[in-house]
């Protein structure tokens, strides 16, 4: 048995290392954290490029999310399957066999809304190019610029301009807009929510505009894991969540005040230990754990929190051991990501763990890899 606080796993001999689990009880318990924070599901359009599971994706409608976010058309395809009756495409599309295959799903899937962005009239003539040959429009909404610098439409006159001409086009519907301020990632939750307020009030002076020019603006999407709240709990707005499905170090770091817990960790052994360098090497390589933090901060071991990766190969993670006495060689820990959302890419599924540490189900990264 591994056990290291309340997490736990009966047999970890029985699984290859190093190896992504998820402790189903903490994934349920985040996503009722994450509608419980916003009055309730109906608030949210999850994003779920964190976990890319079906099954996750089916917690998340049976919880009753509005709809979801997808970043790669694989991932629109998986909610969609899961009864999803809303979705976004969250990038503007330009590549024809992307957007063909954006207009396919949409008409294949008539009973759900499956919506695409634009920022310029390039995605809008694209979009409206494949939407051409279906016999229903596609919703379009205006993806756009608070400052991220991404993508997007300033949230001025420009953005007016495009609504009006997505409006006007007889193949799409504009069906609102999309705001993502990934820039601001701020410790403070009165700093983030004075941030959301900011951007909240020029979408509604936009959505006032067009309003009184008699355009009909059905969905405001806004905000990622630092800013939802804020978005959801403002009327005619719905925020997007994505990471605290699973929650990691980077965000649990930057904002010690959200409710959620770490839910998904990589099984990890120690294949060396060097007590005259006071370091342990484990099978943790940058092939097992995302590489986008830096060196430091990619994992974090449980139990073992005053470790730290120090080199990283293919295959071996060094950390270094202040302790008096290294762990044995064939030890066992968890290991927190720093960013998940590429974690999970690096695997085909994960084991998912019940309390009493049982290995009960197997989810499978059903949007893992591209068309």
């Amino acid at each position: 048995m591994l056990e290291l606080g309340d997490y736990r796993i009966e047999d970890p001999d029985g699984l290859e290392t190093p190896a992504m689990v998820v402790f189903e009880a903490k994934v349920d318990a985040n996503i009722a954290a994450m509608c419980e924070l916003v009055g309730g599901g109906q608030n949210l359009v999850v994003h779920v490029k964190t976990h890319k599971s079906e099954a996750v994706t089916r917690k998340q409608v049976e919880a009753g999310v509005a709809g979801f976010k997808c970043a790669t058309l694989k991932e629109l395809e998986m909610v969609l399957d899961a009864g999803a009756g809303f979705a976004i495409l969250s990038y503007p599309q330009v590549q024809k066999l992307k957007v063909e295959r954006l207009s396919e799903l949409a008409a294949a899937h008539s009973d759900a809304t499956v919506c695409a962005l634009a920022s310029n009239r390039q995605h809008l003539a694209a979009l409206s190019a494949a939407a051409s040959k279906r016999s229903q429009p596609l919703p379009v909404m205006v993806d756009l610029d608070v400052g991220m610098h991404r993508t997007g439409v300033a949230p001025r006159e420009p953005a007016e301009d495009l609504y009006a001409a997505i409006d006007a086009d007889v193949h799409v519907v504009a069906a609102g807009f999309h705001i993502y301020d990934g820039h601001e990632h701020m410790s403070d939750p009165l700093a983030r929510e004075a941030a959301a307020r900011r951007h909240i009030e020029d979408v509604q002076k936009l959505k006032g505009s067009l309003e009184a020019d008699g355009r009909e603006v059905p969905y405001v999407v806004g905000g990622g894991t630092f800013s939802f709240p804020y978005y959801a709990r403002t009327d005619g707005m719905m925020g997007s969540p994505g990471t605290c499905v699973y929650w990691d170090t980077g965000y649990a770091g930057e904002m010690p005040d959200m409710p959620f817990e770490y839910a998904a960790l990589i099984l990890t052994q120690v294949v060396d230990a060097h007590p005259d360098h006071k370091t342990i090497t484990t099978d943790l390589g940058y092939k097992a754990i995302c590489g986008d933090p830096p060196l430091d901060r990619r994992a974090r071991l449980l139990g073992a929190e005053e470790a730290t990766l120090l080199l990283q190969n293919e295959e071996h993670g060094v950390f270094n051991w202040p302790g008096a006495e290294p762990p044995e060689v064939g030890r066992y820990f968890l290991a927190v990501p720093g960013h998940v959302c590429p974690t999970t890419i690096r695997y085909p599924g994960s084991f998912v763990i019940d309390p009493s540490g049982a290995v009960v189900d197997y989810y499978p990264h059903t949007a893992r890899d591209r068309q």
